[in-house]
């Protein structure tokens, strides 16, 4: 007893000095002390990249703390300085390289934790580097989801839906392409369990993607939904009925050749009443679905979207595979997330309602986020694609949209939904 007694005296004495060197390191890295430090960031590009390394690179800073924004622009070497307050921030970085055989090559990063603290020995330099991905083919041409008001001057928020568009000079095929919604629903107040602190210190988001209650995929054998250039598909995510009938300021979403995410398993006849006879036979798949929902759930605040292709054999084989699912970090919840690879994503978008919240994506997908704050929610207004003007002259007028995969570059807010007659 006296021996048992004794070991538990010192594991009790062992946490608690542990407890009060983590205490003491929180106090050292106080983020708000008085002070300030140098950051001095190098951007480095992919291998076989090095010719990119030019003036121009966009580089974002974010205080989360307090919503304050620093915007920079890299030099000839790829360099960029500035001067921060001690505390934590988000660095964004993003660039458009040279087009190779009429693919556009995208150099982006995120980093969702940069500590500028006191106890820094001189300046932080941080070597930034750059992930490959290339401007898409499909791409998310516009997200509404903050809803309306009707005539009882109530908010109205079951006429949520998204474009697809092809904004390339080739057919697209809209057979086998997923979509879908990233955990957390909503953007989160602090870093997302799924990121973690790489080898230099800094938190980053992982680059496998936790997909959230569901997973809807459009049909088709391969090639029977083409989508020519500069064409879109319109997707309702809840009700694909008129509701422009009841309220005005709403939108129809019961057109030929719209579709919708429906499937009799969510039996909320708010959220999903049967379809309009428009519809027939345009039905996204349910690939997937977990808990005991009547409702495809879709933040109406701040959601993180995504499109993607499943490149084996099987896509409902791959997301129902126990392998291919996970708990979320450090929850006790049995739910289980489908992970999805950030290559297979052909798009996707990070809204943000406030500056101060933190990103989902990581910067492979989106290194920035749009922002819809509280003043233009509720009224109408959508998330939409600025038009790339350079490049829609050089298409011979077909309208492409800028693809930056950097939402803050990418996306405006519009008055007004696009699909409104």
């Amino acid at each position: 007893m006296k021996r048992f007694l004794y070991i538990s005296i010192i594991a009790v004495i062992t946490i608690l000095t542990s407890c009060q060197q983590e205490l003491q390191r929180l106090l050292d890295e106080n983020p708000y002390l008085e002070g300030s430090k140098k950051l001095n960031i190098t951007l480095v590009y992919p291998e076989g990249f090095d010719d990119e390394i030019k003036a121009g690179a966009e580089i974002k800073i974010t205080n989360p703390s307090n919503g304050a924004v620093y915007n920079l622009s890299s030099n000839d070497q790829g360099k960029a300085t500035v001067e921060l307050q001690y505390g934590f921030y988000r660095l964004s970085v993003s660039d458009k390289g040279t087009p190779i055989s009429g693919a556009i090559p995208i150099f982006n990063r995120s980093i969702d934790q940069v500590r500028m603290t006191d106890t820094l020995k001189g300046d932080l330099n941080l070597s930034v580097e750059l992930v490959l991905s290339y401007a898409g083919q499909l791409i998310i041409k516009e997200l509404y989801y903050s809803g309306c008001v009707g005539p009882d001057n109530k908010t109205f928020n079951y006429d949520k839906y998204f474009i697809v568009y092809n904004n390339s000079d080739e057919v697209a095929y809209m057979d086998s392409v997923c979509f879908a919604t990233v955990d957390p629903y909503n953007a989160p107040t602090s870093q997302t369990p799924w990121s973690y602190i790489a080898a230099d210190g800094q938190r980053v988001i992982s680059d496998t993607i936790p997909i959230v209650e569901a997973v809807w995929q459009f049909p088709g054998s391969g090639t029977s939904h083409p989508l020519q250039p500069g064409e879109q598909a319109v997707v309702a995510m809840n009700a694909a009925i008129d509701h422009t009938i009841l309220r005005p300021n709403s939108v129809n979403l019961n057109v030929p050749g719209y579709w919708v995410c429906y499937n009799q398993r969510y039996t909320n006849a708010s959220y999903h009443p049967s379809p309009g006879p428009n519809l027939a036979n345009h039905w996204l798949d349910l690939l997937w679905k977990q808990g005991t929902s009547t409702a495809f759930t879709f933040s109406v605040s701040s959601p993180s979207a995504v499109i993607f292709r499943i490149p084996v054999t099987g896509a409902h084989a791959y997301v129902n595979d126990p392998a291919n699912r996970k708990r979320k970090p450090g929850s006790s919840s049995a739910n289980e997330y489908v992970m999805i690879p950030s290559s297979w994503i052909l798009d996707g978008v990070e809204c943000f309602d406030r500056d101060t919240k933190f990103k989902r994506l990581p910067g492979s997908v989106d290194s920035g986020y749009a922002l819809m704050g509280d003043g233009d929610r509720n009224i109408g207004k959508t998330l939409h694609r600025k038009i790339d003007v350079l490049a829609t002259q050089k298409a011979g007028g077909r309208i492409v949209y800028m693809d930056t995969n950097n939402s803050n570059n990418d996306f405006e807010i519009r008055a007004s939904q696009s699909i409104k007659n």
